[in-house]
This record gives structure tokens, sequence and C-alpha cells, in this order.
């Protein structure tokens, strides 16, 4: 099997964010998250989001948390990685104000979303913690290490056959599906998974690189409209996409959208078109910021 890992077209995306930007601004839900990017201890216990890189956030509600595509080292000046020395407080528990990790996803082995290497780290340092993903994610695990070892148990496959999978612990479901690659002419055989967090009574989308149309089959499959979504987490090209307000608020309807894959040199214009566009979005763009959310 041949594994390209090469990153979504530029062209096309600067394609995508050339088209007509509609002047109404979209509300998906009346029923807005409150937000704010400050502690707020008035607001007793909010759904905390960071943003770790690229499309990396650690989600946390109590004392539940959950990392997605979170753990990448530098893959290419176009994506936002975070530091070792980040990394190394997300997987032993020491990130601020966050509590150790339950869960730790992978949408797919791009090296701008997984590290084998950081993979095999948080195992090691997280003897109750469980990574989910793909069979590309373990084998991308496996080649870590030296000999078949007790931690690849605690690496929960996904099936990549279009079904949905799930799995709870610790208060939290996470249910699975198939949401293949975006440009499937370039990463045709890249299997990449959307997960749907459930955290007491939040709900999470994380769709990894994906197009509106590879979405329509597993959103169908897990019934997202009726889901009643808190927080989509998005790549920024579907939100460019002329038309995505409609799409955003037929397919999903979230309370609150983050983008993110944003690049360092993000246009400014580009950023206003989404700011425009939404008026319930975050842009994830400074490493390590925190955003708190609540119904």
């Amino acid at each position: 099997m041949v594994i390209r890992y090469c990153s979504f077209p530029p062209l096309l995306f600067l394609l995508l964010a050339c088209q007509p930007n509609p002047s109404k601004k979209h509300n998906n839900d009346p029923g807005l998250l409150q937000h704010w990017t400050a502690q707020d201890t008035s607001k007793i216990d909010p759904l905390k989001i960071a943003y770790v890189g690229n499309m990396g956030v650690c989600i946390e509600h109590g004392d539940k948390t959950v990392l997605i595509d979170g753990l990448h080292q530098f893959y290419n000046i176009e994506y936002v990685f975070p530091s070792e020395d980040l990394v190394n407080k997300l997987i032993t528990g020491r990130f601020k104000d966050f509590s150790a990790i339950e869960f730790c996803l992978f949408t797919h082995l791009h090296g701008d979303h997984f590290s084998g290497k950081y993979s095999k780290a948080f195992l090691e340092n997280n003897g109750e913690g469980t990574i989910i993903g793909s069979y590309q994610i373990k084998e991308g695990i496996d080649k870590t290490l030296s000999k078949p070892d007790s931690i690849s148990n605690r690496i929960k496959v996904i099936p990549y056959n279009k079904r949905p999978h799930s799995v709870e612990k610790s208060g939290v479901k996470i249910t699975s599906i198939q949401c293949d690659h975006a440009n499937p002419d370039y990463h045709g055989e890249t299997q990449n998974i959307a997960f749907l967090v459930t955290m007491d009574d939040y709900k999470i989308l994380h769709v990894g690189d994906t197009s509106w149309e590879l979405t329509k089959e597993p959103f169908k499959t897990l019934n997202i409209k009726n889901e009643k979504l808190d927080v989509a987490i998005l790549p920024y090209w579907l939100l460019l996409e002329f038309g995505a307000d409609t799409k955003v608020n037929s397919l999903i309807a979230p309370k609150h959208i983050i983008a993110t894959h944003i690049p360092p040199n993000f246009k400014e214009r580009y950023q206003k078109q989404l700011l425009e566009r939404f008026s319930n979005i975050t842009l994830f763009t400074s490493l390590e910021e925190v955003h708190y959310y609540k119904k």
C-alpha cells in the first residue's frame, strides 16, 4: 500500500476562498453557546477547548479530557505545530488547567495530525489512556515499538467500513465513522475518521480533512443533524466554500463552529470572510489559546 503524505492542494483552497461571499451573516441555531476567552469563575464548569496546532484540540468538561489530532511534529511551513514542550505537557497531564487525557484521537495519519513517536510516549505516560484511530494509525505506532508491547492493546482500531463504532469510558462516549479524506485523487488510500465526542450533555464533532460531498453519507448514518451539536470543529476550507453557511446549517447545525487547519500566513481577507459569514465562529490560530463555552 502506498501512502502519500501530501496536503490538500493550496490552489484549490484559493479557488474555494475566492468564491463570492454572501453578505448576510448566518446564525445556525438561535440557542448559541455562551463563549468567552478568559477564565471566569462565575461561570461554573464550562466546556474548555484549547488549540494545540493545525487541527489539534484539547477538550475538557469537568475532569474528562479528550485530545484530537494534538500530537504531531513539524511537517511543513503551511501548518502550525505544537512545540516539544507543549506535547510533553499534554502527554504527562501537565497542560495548563487541564487534567490527564483519557482519550487521544487521530483522524488520519498525515504528519500534520499524527506522530507515531508522540503517540507511543502518550501510551507510556498514561496507563489508563486510550488511542483511537484507523488501522493506519495503529501501524504508525507499531513501527515505533521494538517488539510487540502491551501498550498496543490500548489502541482502539476503527474499522473503515462506513459504520459507526462507539467506545465509552470514564463518562465519555466516542462515536467514530469513516469520513473519507478530501481530494481522493491525492488521498484515496488515506483513512480519515470523523469523531462525535459526548461529554456529559455536550456534543462535539471533529471531521479531520474532508469535503462536504464526502460528509453526506457519514453524517446521515450518524444522524448528525438531529444530534443537537454544541461545537463543530472543521477545516477552514469547508467554511470558505460558496454556500458553506447553507451546508453547515442543513448538514450539522452546530451551536458553535471552530475553524482549524488555518495556515500561519492565512490572509486577513479570508479571516474577515469567515467572521462575516458566521456569527458563531472561532478561528483557532494561536497555540495554547483556550476558549470556554457554556449552554
